[in-house]
């Protein structure tokens, strides 16, 4: 009988400041043990800047190409200095090691028209998930993805909602989203990066493919 695959995950506690409204400390674990994350809290909404991750923040916001492009309020920025959903993600695609693209792809909703060519509908650890919806669409970022229920976490900044914006994290559908943008996705881990599979006492493997 094969034994079953073990795979070791992290999940980040975050402390809650300023005014969030929830926050879930520790991301589930997949009861499978598969799945592929970069370490996040799960159910978060604040007026500051609780619910990102790496350390994003009114200061660091600034120590990046990101804010070349989308640290203004000519990119639906708000607040003091101005952020917005594409600012973070471009600060997590540059924080994850992106070289400055020498331009801006848009507005939210433009960005997988812009990367078309790296537009998919499968989502990735380090993609950015891309929304149309919306007066300039939206995008987050794809901290954690069960595979199992078919949903992703994500992490976004938000420039409506209030004087300053918001940060959020939570769990949607993978077909939530319009598409999965991949120009900086996370290497999947090497136990899963050679079979994404669900193996249990007295069963026979089951492909996750």
């Amino acid at each position: 009988m094969p034994r079953p695959l073990r795979v070791s995950r992290r999940s980040i506690a975050q402390r809650a400041t300023l005014l969030c409204a929830s926050l879930v400390a520790i991301a589930p674990l997949l009861i499978s043990g598969i799945g592929t994350t970069a370490g996040a809290a799960s159910g978060c909404k604040s007026f500051g800047y609780s619910c990102t991750i790496d350390g994003y923040n009114a200061t660091s916001m600034n120590n990046s190409w990101a804010a070349k492009y989308y640290g203004s309020d000519t990119k639906g920025g708000i607040g003091t200095p101005p952020h917005n959903c594409t600012l973070f993600a471009a600060w997590m695609l540059a924080h994850n090691g992106l070289a400055d693209p020498g331009r801006s792809w848009g507005y939210a909703d433009q960005w997988g028209q812009t990367l078309a060519a790296e537009t998919n509908d499968t989502p990735a650890v380090g993609s950015i998930a891309w929304y149309v919806d919306g007066t300039m669409g939206h995008v987050a970022y794809v901290a954690h993805i069960n595979w199992v229920n078919s949903t992703v976490l994500l992490i976004s900044d938000n420039y409506s909602g209030g004087v300053n914006g918001y940060t959020s994290n939570g769990w949607v559908p993978i077909s939530q989203p319009t598409g999965y943008i991949h120009v900086r996705d996370l290497p999947i881990p090497l136990a899963l990066a050679a079979r994404r599979l669900v193996i249990r006492p007295g069963q026979s493997v089951k492909s996750m493919r």
